[in-house]
C-alpha cells in the first residue's frame, strides 16, 4: 500500500512539473528583429555592425584561394561574410565577433575559428578606437548533413542570415 501511495505521489509531482514547464514555455515567445541587408545597427556600447557582402566557396575553392583545408568527407559550403564594425562611442571599445552565428531554419553555425585566422590579421576579439571602422570576414561552414538533399541543392538561393542575439529578441541580419 505504501509503495502504491509513493508511486502515485511521484506520478502526480511529475505531471504537475510537466504542466508547469508547458505553461511557462507557451507563455514565452521569442520576438524577431529583422535587420535589412547593409543596414547598420548597434550591437552594443556604441559599436555598430552591418553586413557588407558574402561569398560561398566549396572546399576546393577554399583550399585554392586561402590554403584552407577542411578535413571532412561531407560536402560543405563555406560562407565568407564580410561585415563592418564601427565605433561611434567617444572612447575605445572591444568588439567580440564570437556571438555572431549564421542560421537557416533552426541550424546555427558558429564562426570557423581556424579559417577566421586566415581571413583576418586580428583576433576574434579586437579593439576599435573612437570613430574607427574595420571590415571583418566571418567564415562559416555549413555541411550537407544539416539539410535535406533538396534544401542543400538550393541553399545558396535560400534565405540565410546572421544572428547576434537569440533571446528574448532574435536578431536576424539579412545577407541579401
Amino acid at each position: 500500500m505504501k509503495k502504491i501511495f509513493v508511486t502515485i505521489l511521484l506520478a502526480l509531482i511529475l505531471v504537475l512539473y510537466v504542466l508547469r514547464v508547458y505553461k511557462i514555455n507557451t507563455g514565452l515567445s521569442v520576438k524577431e528583429e529583422v535587420i535589412p541587408y547593409a543596414t547598420e545597427r548597434e550591437v552594443g556600447n556604441g559599436v555598430y555592425m552591418k553586413v557588407k557582402e558574402y561569398a560561398v566557396l566549396t572546399s576546393k575553392e577554399a583550399k585554392d584561394k586561402y590554403d584552407f583545408e577542411y578535413d571532412t568527407d561531407e560536402d560543405v559550403k563555406i560562407y565568407l561574410v564580410k561585415v563592418v564594425y564601427s565605433n561611434k562611442a567617444s572612447d575605445k571599445k572591444m568588439v567580440d565577433t564570437r556571438p555572431v552565428s549564421i542560421e537557416k531554419t533552426g541550424y546555427t553555425n558558429a564562426t570557423e575559428m581556424m579559417f577566421y585566422g586566415i581571413c583576418n590579421p586580428f583576433d576574434l576579439e579586437f579593439e576599435l578606437k573612437s570613430g574607427e571602422e574595420r571590415e571583418v570576414i566571418l567564415p562559416y561552414i555549413l555541411s550537407d548533413f544539416q539539410f535535406t538533399p533538396s534544401e542543400w541543392q538550393k541553399l545558396e538561393d535560400e534565405e540565410v542570415y546572421l544572428s547576434t542575439t537569440r533571446y528574448p529578441v532574435k536578431t536576424k541580419w539579412m545577407m541579401k
